[in-house]
């Protein structure tokens, strides 16, 4: 169950910075627990770093083998550092075996 907070006796100003600094906090927890405080890729950068098009990209991403974030409903970013693990994975799944003699 989670708590419930009045604000009584602060004065809007103090419970907007209030609110803030909390927001602030959980933000910074939150990009380094995931390892996101790198800058975020759009998708024409994110298809020059790997070397593809926008649509085989897209279908990537709909296929579940390239991570992409949406921030909003226009704004979709990628990040670098797990571009290069999705490709890593895509690329050793892409490795047959090598024929035994």
């Amino acid at each position: 169950m989670s708590e419930q907070m009045q604000f009584i006796g602060f004065s809007i100003e103090q419970a907007r910075l209030f609110i803030e600094s909390i927001v602030k906090s959980c933000l910074q927890e939150s990009n380094l627990s995931k390892g996101l405080s790198e800058t975020p890729l759009n998708i024409r950068q994110a298809c020059k770093i790997i070397g593809v098009s926008a649509p085989t990209l897209r279908k990537f991403v709909q296929m579940s083998l390239i991570r992409r974030h949406d921030l909003g409903e226009r704004k979709k970013v990628f990040y670098l550092s797990e571009l290069e693990e999705d490709i890593k994975r895509i690329r050793s799944m892409n490795q047959k075996p090598e024929p035994e003699d």
